[in-house]
């Protein structure tokens, strides 16, 4: 992966509690377990939909290099192993479960997936919209 400044760490660790903060708060009070299957199912396909364009917003505003897919994957370590982390730490630690929380929190361990696939491809998107728009003067 290519190399960041500091400061782009800082932001994007920042980005990745503020993101899991959120996440909790929305949760409330148990962090989403009481929600229907149904809900559940409808707040992450919301998710997903709505990160991609956030996930090309974040691409473009964060990393002004423009090597978008390689960008794509700090993007995406920042938005699954801190927040894995935080809530292996607040589910698995702190409220006794731990690494059971895994298939428990499905719609969790879907995002600590799906964001290594969802993020390279709008990278690779972005860098092909831009190759096209560079051969065309």
């Amino acid at each position: 992966m290519s190399k960041l400044p500091i400061k782009t760490h800082g932001s994007l660790l920042l980005m990745s509690f503020v993101t899991w903060g959120f996440f909790v708060l929305v949760g409330l009070p148990d962090y989403g377990q009481s929600w229907s299957y149904d809900l559940t199912v409808v707040v992450v396909i919301a998710i997903t939909v709505l990160y991609v364009p956030l996930g090309a917003f974040l691409l473009k505003k964060m990393f002004p290099t423009k090597d978008y897919f390689r960008s794509s994957l700090w993007l995406a370590f920042y938005l699954t192993i801190p927040l894995f982390t935080y809530d292996t730490v607040f589910i698995g630690v702190i409220g006794g479960e731990g690494l059971k929380f895994l298939p428990k929190y499905w719609y969790l361990t879907f995002f600590y997936f799906s964001f290594w696939v969802q993020f390279p491809l709008i990278g690779l998107l972005l860098e092909k919209n831009l190759q096209e728009k560079n051969a065309l003067g």
